[in-house]
């Protein structure tokens, strides 16, 4: 019997009993008693009063409370009691045999209603088991709800909870409000690399780093992914949040090794202040999220605070973003082709495909204006992926119109060169266009290849495989490594056009070129002269062993329908005619 056993071994639960009348106070304690398998302590007490005085110092396991009591009566006894006692299962034990109060005590916060004079024991044991099962389920769901499940810290739902407060706060205060975001630096890098398992223990010990650095009193959570927020309560000067700012970057400086594997783990915070930089949430977290950008454009490890710059700045970007969408999704880009030619022959060997954007409110625009906006908005490859495919149709009708045959180069951003898709979307531009691989070359720049140099040779290897020619674009300005110039299989250096238009300006344009040529001659490269615009750099960069020129000396990058009148009456000029091909020459501004 439950009576033989000692107190140790039973499993106790301690009740708050909150009821005036002793006589049923007493009867509740006797069908306690008469539970076999579970022992209750009781704590009496007779108002709500003194209930809520009990909180500071005592934390039971269930409440049974009467309504009706000296100093509270009906529904303002539950909410009394589940606002002194958040956290604990309250069963209400009344006199009230009345339905519709029932319904509002546990609509209230209670989990069970029960009618005096209808309890035994056995139902009041199950009913405070049940109770407890239903609070237990209650708080987790509380806690899903607001929590987030990796790092244990607030997530976004509950971090607008205690912003709305705080600035409810320093409004009455009239203290400030610091926001700040942070963003691991590398984390994808790191993810990638050593796995979720790894990322995740990284999220966790920077959670921990982040909340130690801060005080109790102020917020930190997770937005998301590798992004977490931090509220400073009563700050209003730059001075007051820098001293926890720089303990942050410090204590995840300090993050070298998860799992004994390597992270040197670093973060971007970005600062707003309130009421100067946002009213809300969602102006404070917009703001600190464009300081936050600005900070990791400038390196790793740094901190920003907001200006009204970073706001025009973030309206021109998402103008820019809408534009381009719009334009990929309308078909405003276009391509120009620019002829190459053969130095020994005259005969034009091949064109470069040339991208432009026909905007409609800033009209015709270069690579320049755009490009890097298509790699930031993840519109690239879409967008790259329609270049190749183009170029490859163009080329190929124009095989079918009887020309010599000729090859087209097509530019490839680093960010295409990385997608684990790339030689699959070049197999189907072929496949899709029947253009022999033979004809298509992918010029691809120093700096794109040299990110990882094992995986890019591994890739230009495949490229190779499937029959398309590789070139270097403007070499001399990257890398120029010549580890890189051996492992990878090259077919072309195109040496870059600020080399080629200070030939003969006593600059070293001249003899880079030279150099240039020299080396693609021992190793079996050609060699093409980008951006000749004048009679003496075509000289210079024929009589040093160039193979190939393009530039506006011979003609600008034109539309199919200018340039393929020309390569007919010009495909199979001679060489003494070279230098005086020619097409809508203007100047001597730069090409492309």
């Amino acid at each position: 019997m439950l009576g033989d056993l000692d107190e140790e071994q039973r499993e106790v639960r301690e009740v708050l009993l909150v009821e005036d009348n002793l006589i049923d106070a007493q009867l509740i304690r006797r069908l306690l008693r008469r539970i076999t398998d579970a022992y209750y302590r009781i704590t009496h007490v007779r108002t709500l009063n003194d209930a809520v005085l009990s909180a500071e110092e005592f934390a039971p396991d269930v409440i049974l409370a009467d309504l009706n009591l000296p100093d509270s009566r009906g529904t303002q006894t539950v909410s009394s009691l589940q606002t002194s006692y958040p956290d604990v299962p309250l069963v209400i034990v009344s006199a009230w045999e009345d339905e519709a109060i029932s319904l509002r005590s546990v609509k209230a916060g209670a989990q069970d209603y029960l009618v005096k004079g209808h309890i035994d024991g056995a139902n009041l044991h199950r009913v405070i088991r049940y109770a407890v099962e239903r609070k237990r389920t209650e708080l987790e769901l509380v806690r899903l709800a607001h929590y987030d499940q990796l790092t244990s810290l607030p997530n976004r739902t509950l971090l607008r909870e205690r912003v709305d407060h705080a600035l409810r706060r320093a409004m009455r205060s009239g203290a400030g409000v610091a926001t700040l975001i942070l963003d691991m630096d590398r984390f994808k890098e790191i993810n990638d690399m050593l796995g979720h398992e790894i990322g995740d223990k990284l999220l966790v010990e920077a959670a921990k780093r982040i909340r130690a650095s801060v005080r109790d009193q102020d917020t930190v959570a997770r937005l998301g992914g590798d992004e977490f927020a931090v509220i400073l309560e009563g700050v209003s000067e730059a001075k007051e949040v820098l001293p926890v700012v720089e303990r942050i970057i410090k204590s995840l400086e300090e993050v070298k090794t998860i799992d004994g594997h390597e992270v040197n783990s670093s973060t971007s915070i970005g600062i707003a202040m309130y009421p100067d930089n946002g009213n809300n949430l969602s102006e404070l977290l917009r703001a600190a999220d464009l300081a936050m950008y600005q900070a990791k454009a400038s390196g790793r490890g740094r901190y920003q605070f907001f200006a009204n710059a970073m706001q025009e700045e973030a309206q021109s970007r998402r103008a820019l973003e809408w534009a381009l969408r719009r334009a990929a999704e309308k078909e405003e880009f276009q391509l120009v082709y620019q002829p190459q030619l053969c130095l020994r022959t005259g005969r034009v060997i091949g064109v470069e495909a040339l991208i432009r954007w026909m905007s409609p409110t800033r009209g015709l625009l270069t690579p320049h204006h755009f490009i890097s906006g298509l790699e930031e908005f993840g519109l690239i490859h879409q967008v790259g992926e329609w270049v190749l495919v183009t170029a490859c149709e163009q080329l190929r009708r124009w095989h079918e119109m009887d020309f010599e045959p000729m090859r087209i180069g097509v530019n490839v951003s680093a960010q295409q060169f990385e997608d684990p898709m790339f030689i699959d979307k070049i197999r189907n531009a072929l496949r899709e266009t029947k253009l022999p691989p033979e004809f298509l070359e992918l010029e691809l720049t120093e700096s794109s290849l040299m990110s990882d140099a094992a995986i890019a040779s591994s890739l230009l290897r495949e490229i190779r495989d499937v029959g398309v020619r590789i070139a270097i674009d403007d070499f001399g300005t990257g890398y120029s490594s010549l580890t890189y110039l051996h492992e990878f299989p090259l077919n072309v250096l195109k040496i870059d056009k600020n080399f080629v238009q200070s030939v003969g300006s006593h600059g070293r344009g001249g003899p880079i070129s030279k150099m240039i040529i020299g080396l693609g001659q021992n190793l079996g490269l050609e060699i093409v002269a980008e951006g000749v615009e004048t009679e003496s750099q075509l000289e210079y960069m024929r009589e040093h062993g160039c193979d190939i020129a393009q530039g506006y000396l011979y003609s600008r990058p034109e539309s199919t329908e200018t340039l393929t009148p020309w390569l007919k009456a010009n495909q199979r000029v001679s060489e003494t005619h070279v230098r005086s091909i020619t097409i809508k020459k203007q100047g001597s501004r730069t090409g492309p």
